[in-house]
């Protein structure tokens, strides 16, 4: 009877402990993007041009193997066809209203301007650009969004590419975590979308990959040399 008993007793706590077993965290790679930009937006208007991209980033910025703390980022870039003078931009989308100098990059020779603010959801935004020249006129310059219908998610796109590059991947999955971090940035170019993945172990060395943004195909990758 007491056999009995302990069989039943021991039955019941391995019943208690499945479901516990079943509910084991899966990794979410997610979790270890660094820096993930989501959006690009682009525009012309005459000899003025504006390159405007949305994207969250780790503050400090280092490339460590380690995620930090990450926060929205809009960054600005205006190229123009006198960098003599200051200009100044304002725009909106959503609830957000901005107006501010951009300041002058004399190495790339653009003027540029960034603020941590939610990402839009417009496929437009209109940017008015103004100098400081006395009656100088504004310039519109309407940006759409790179950002293609079928552009694949931030989890779709490292689900497809781990499953691409499994024993790289693999190879930096513990039980628990993952040890590394993720810079995934999307590009744009001729019509065209990509997604850029710079996978970086924990002693900073970065394997590249360029990706379809559609797709999740791998069309070329890179390994730091060591």
């Amino acid at each position: 009877m007491k056999k009995m008993f302990l069989a039943g007793s021991l039955l019941l706590c391995l019943a208690a402990l499945l479901p516990a077993a079943g509910c084991a965290k899966k990794i979410d790679l997610t979790d270890y993007v660094s820096e993930f930009r989501s959006d690009i937006y682009t525009g012309t208007q005459e000899e003025y041009s504006v390159f405007a991209s949305v994207s969250y980033k780790e503050y400090p910025y280092v490339a460590d193997g380690n995620v930090g703390e990450t926060e929205p980022l809009l960054e600005v870039t205006l190229s123009v066809p006198d960098n003599t003078k200051t200009y100044s931009l304002s725009f909106s989308y959503g609830e957000i209203e901005k107006q501010a100098e951009l300041s002058f990059d004399s190495v790339m020779m653009v003027h540029t301007w960034s603020e941590s603010l939610p990402a839009p959801s417009e496929t437009e935004i209109e940017f008015t650009i103004t100098s400081d020249e006395e009656d100088a006129q504004p310039v519109c310059i309407t940006a759409k969004s790179a950002k293609q219908e079928n552009t694949l998610s931030l989890s779709d796109l490292l689900t497809r590419v781990s499953q691409a590059e499994s024993d790289r991947f693999a190879a930096l999955t513990s039980e628990r975590s993952f040890l590394g971090e993720m810079y995934v940035r999307l590009l744009y170019e001729a019509d065209d979308c990509f997604y850029y993945i710079g996978l970086i172990d924990r002693n900073g060395k970065v394997y590249s990959m360029l990706a379809d943004a559609e797709t999740g195909e791998i069309i070329a990758t890179r390994e730091q040399p060591q």
